[in-house]
C-alpha cells in the first residue's frame, strides 16, 4: 500500500530565506523568481513573501533595497560596504543552518567566476587559502572553527571576485586602524597585491580588519592590545557609574565585567558600522522598565564619547537586559506580581502603571482585575502588591493594597519600592 506523497516544504523558512540572499550575490545569472521558486521547491506566492521579509530585513538591519527590475529579476541595491556586511551575516548564518546549498549553489558559482576572470588559480586554490587562513590565525593568535574557515574561504573567493571598493568614513578608519585585527588584514591584502594582475587596493586592509572583528567574541582575559586594555577600563568605569546612579552595588563585578566586555566590544562595531539589530526588544524595555532603561542611557553616556560613537535605542535597550538580569539574580528576587485593580477610567489606570514601572529598577509583572470581581473573590496567588486609583473596600483577605492618589505621594513610593524590592 502506498503512501500519500509528503507535502512537507524541502526547506525551512529560515533556510529559504539564506538561499535567496545568496543567490541575490551572486555575479550570475541573475535571480528570477521562477529560479527562486525551483531551488527552494516552494510556490510562487510563497517565494513572494519571503522576498518581501528578506527585502524588510535588509533595509532595517543594512540600510538596502531589494528591486524587482524591468526583466523581471531581483537586485540590492545600497553602497558596497553594507552589501558586504549584510553577505557576511547571511553567508554566516547560511552555513549554520544549509550548508549543502551554500557548498552545490554558492560557492561552485564564484569559482566559475574567478576563471572568467582570469584571476591566478593560486591566489583561490583552496590549498592555498587555508594556507592564507592559517597564517591568519597564527597572527591574530586565535583558532578558527572548522565553519569559520570555510567561511573565509567562500569570502575570500567572493572578494577576489569584487571591483568595487568598500568605502568608509574618517571615523570608521581611525577606529579599524587600531584594531589588533589589523596586522592579519595587512597580510592578507599584502599577499594578494603581490599575485593579483588586478590588485586589491588598499582600502581592502579596512574591510579585511572589520571582518576578522565581527567574526570574533573577544573575552575579558584577552587584553594584550591597547584597545581591549582601554575597553576594559571603560566597562569598569561604567558599571561604576550605574551603581551610583541606581544605588546599588554589585557583588560579583568580574563576572558582570566579563559579560559587558564581550558584549559592549560588539556593540561598537555594530554601532560605528550602522550594523542594526532586533528592535523589539528594545520596545519591550521602554515600555516596561523605564527606569532601568533610563540609567542604563546615563550610565553609557560618557562610555559612548570614549568610543566616539553614539548607541541606537535598541543597543542601549540591550546594556539595560543585561544589567537588569544581574540586578535579579544578586538579589535573589523574582519577578514580582503586581494586581492593578480596574475600573471605569482607563487613562487613569494607564498613568499609574507607568508611574509604578518609574518607581523601580527591578522587574515586574502588572496583571489586571476589575475592581468588582476584586471585592467578591480576592486577589490571585502570588500577588505581592494590590494598587488602585479608585476607593475601595478590602475584601475579607487581601495582601497588601495600596489606594493611590496621582501623583503618588513620597510615603507612598517609599512603601511601593519597599514592598516590590524586599
Amino acid at each position: 500500500m502506498s503512501s500519500a506523497p509528503s507535502s512537507a516544504p524541502l526547506f525551512s523558512r529560515s533556510q529559504r530565506r539564506c538561499h535567496l540572499l545568496l543567490l541575490l550575490f551572486l555575479p550570475a545569472p541573475a535571480l528570477t523568481l521562477d529560479k527562486l521558486c525551483q531551488l527552494n521547491g516552494v510556490a510562487p506566492v510563497v517565494a513572494r513573501q519571503d522576498i518581501a521579509d528578506v527585502g524588510e530585513e535588509i533595509q532595517r538591519y543594512h540600510q538596502l533595497e531589494l528591486h524587482q527590475m524591468v526583466d523581471g529579476s531581483f537586485r540590492i541595491h545600497g553602497t558596497e560596504l553594507d552589501r558586504r556586511l549584510c553577505l557576511i551575516h547571511w553567508l554566516r548564518r547560511a552555513l549554520r543552518l544549509s550548508q549543502d546549498f551554500v557548498c552545490e549553489h554558492f560557492a561552485p558559482v564564484l569559482r566559475q567566476r574567478l576563471k572568467v576572470l582570469k584571476i591566478e588559480k593560486a591566489l583561490w586554490d583552496e590549498t592555498n587559502l587555508q594556507a592564507l587562513i592559517q597564517h591568519c590565525s597564527l597572527r591574530l593568535a586565535r583558532d578558527f572553527s572548522a565553519r569559520d574557515r570555510l567561511f573565509l574561504q567562500i569570502f575570500m573567493k567572493y572578494s577576489l571576485c569584487q571591483r568595487q571598493n568598500a568605502l568608509f568614513n574618517d571615523g570608521q578608519r581611525a577606529w579599524l586602524a587600531e584594531k589588533a585585527e589589523r596586522a592579519a588584514a595587512d597580510d592578507v591584502i599584502h599577499h594578494w597585491q603581490k599575485r593579483c594582475h588586478i590588485a586589491p587596493d588598499v582600502s581592502e586592509t579596512d574591510f579585511w580588519t572589520l571582518l576578522f572583528s565581527l567574526i570574533h567574541a573577544p573575552t575579558a582575559t584577552q587584553l594584550e592590545h591597547p584597545q581591549a586594555v582601554k575597553l576594559m577600563q571603560s566597562v569598569e568605569a561604567l558599571i561604576t557609574r550605574f551603581e551610583q546612579l541606581a544605588q546599588t552595588t554589585f557583588k560579583n563585578r568580574s563576572e558582570l565585567t566579563q559579560q559587558l566586555f564581550t558584549h559592549l566590544a560588539q556593540a561598537l562595531d555594530r554601532s560605528h558600522f550602522a550594523i542594526g539589530i532586533d528592535n523589539s526588544v528594545a520596545l519591550d524595555v521602554a515600555r516596561l522598565y523605564p527606569r532601568l532603561l533610563r540609567t542604563t542611557e546615563r550610565a553609557l553616556e560618557h562610555f559612548s564619547r570614549n568610543f566616539a560613537t553614539r548607541f541606537s535605542a535598541e543597543e542601549v535597550s540591550l546594556v539595560a537586559v543585561l544589567f537588569g538580569a544581574w540586578l535579579m539574580q544578586e538579589s535573589a528576587l523574582q519577578e514580582k506580581q503586581v494586581l492593578l485593580l480596574t475600573g471605569a477610567d482607563a487613562a487613569l489606570e494607564q498613568l499609574l502603571e507607568q508611574q509604578l514601572r518609574e518607581m523601580t529598577l527591578l522587574p515586574i509583572n502588572i496583571s489586571y482585575q476589575d475592581v468588582v470581581h476584586f471585592q467578591r473573590e480576592g486577589a490571585p496567588r502570588d500577588i505581592a502588591l494590590v494598587i488602585t486609583p479608585y476607593a475601595i473596600s478590602l475584601p475579607l483577605f487581601s495582601p497588601p493594597l495600596i489606594q493611590a492618589e496621582l501623583p503618588l505621594s513620597s510615603h507612598q513610593q517609599q512603601r511601593i519600592r519597599q514592598l516590590l524590592e524586599s
